[in-house]
């Protein structure tokens, strides 16, 4: 006897995937203030999903780190965090039971709308860095010497374990989908109480006694890739004050955005991360880094001229082309294409661009 009560979806069903993706989307990106009291509401069917009784106390920060210093304050006195409880297995419950019961055809159709089923780039970004900022957050000296000599230790669990990015969560549109749609209530139920939070608060930290809220972002800014990133400001910034600034979906220091003046050769060079550094070159432009002695120089042929640079731990490369089409006013407009750093020559580099080998690459027409 077949478990499977959905096999595939009907074309109104098909044609509701779109909407709920366009939902989603518009929910992982949004700066609107959500509705607090919706909000609080959620946390109560949530706490009630999970067999728990609601909390005492519904704190509300402008942003992540805001709600860390909230929660480092006051945790040792919120009882115990039911953070597994609330959220992490009720979605595992409804991911299984959901698993169960639809048909290939139905998993096909959701991987083909990519704004539910995935998580977009920045969304992985702004968690990465809240939590390396949440990370450093630590509890007062009253709250330290508190838990030392607390008669009864209660284990302390870290922000990224205790938190929860509810615009990171990959199964939530799938699963509320399916609820609303596929009609696959039994398995998913459970999950309305976190749905409604998601729709009105970014991040949650969940304690019996008291349960931590923070609002959305005011400020998002990410490229045509779905990559964190902002060349004039912050990326991503919340009520609290609290911001993070990158470049094409890396993190970087606010100082490479605010003051590109500051962005030299041996600023480069000087950096940790080799991913930071290329932003850099980005930021300084290849045309410049080169320029200002960067970068030596490789191999020239009819193709243009590759350049390169090696580091202790780290090389980057670019091949320099002549556009073949002459500007309105008669110069030829220059390019720095970045390479892989183990080009051997200009026209291996130009090839690789086109996604040929050296051998492949025979132009007849330059343009």
């Amino acid at each position: 006897m077949s478990l499977i009560e959905l096999a595939r979806l009907s074309d109104a069903q098909q044609a509701e995937l779109a909407t709920y993706g366009e939902r989603w989307a518009a929910l992982r990106g949004s700066t609107a203030l959500g509705d607090r009291a919706a909000a609080e509401v959620g946390v109560g069917k949530a706490y009630a999903a999970a067999g728990l009784a609601p909390p005492n106390e519904i704190v509300w920060a402008g942003g992540p780190i805001e709600l860390a210093n909230s929660w480092a304050r006051s945790r040792s006195t919120a009882g115990d965090n039911v953070r597994s409880l609330v959220i992490d297995l009720p979605c595992r419950k409804a991911e299984a039971g959901v698993d169960r019961v639809v048909g290939l055809a139905v998993r096909v159709a959701l991987a083909g709308e990519p704004r539910l089923s995935r998580v977009p780039a920045f969304c992985a970004s702004i968690e990465e860095a809240v939590l390396r900022e949440g990370e450093r957050v630590r509890p007062n000296l009253s709250a330290r010497l508190a838990s030392i000599f607390a008669p009864r230790k209660r284990a302390s669990l870290s922000f990224a374990s205790s938190s929860f990015a509810l615009h990171s969560a990959p199964s939530l549109g799938p699963l509320e989908f399916l609820h609303d749609v596929g009609n696959l209530v039994r398995q998913t139920n459970a999950l309305c109480g976190l749905w409604q939070i998601a729709r009105n608060a970014s991040w949650m930290i969940p304690h019996r006694q008291v349960c931590w809220l923070a609002e959305r972002p005011h400020i998002v800014h990410h490229d045509a890739r779905g990559r964190l990133h902002c060349p004039d400001g912050p990326a991503v910034a919340y009520h609290d004050g609290w911001s993070a600034f990158a470049w094409k979906g890396v993190l970087v220091p606010r100082w490479i955005i605010e003051r590109p003046d500051l962005v030299t050769v041996r600023a480069i060079a000087a950096a940790q991360d080799p991913q930071v550094g290329r932003c850099m070159i980005d930021v300084l432009t290849p045309e410049r880094f080169i320029a200002t002695g960067g970068a030596y120089r490789v191999a020239a042929d009819e193709t243009g001229v590759l350049w390169r640079q090696r580091w202790r731990w780290e090389a980057w490369a670019a091949v320099e082309v002549v556009n073949g089409t002459p500007e309105q006013d008669g110069t030829y407009k220059r390019y720095y294409l970045q390479v892989p750093a183990n080009m051997r020559s200009a026209r291996e580099a130009v090839a690789w661009s086109y996604g040929l080998s050296e051998q492949r690459y025979k132009p007849s027409v330059r343009t």
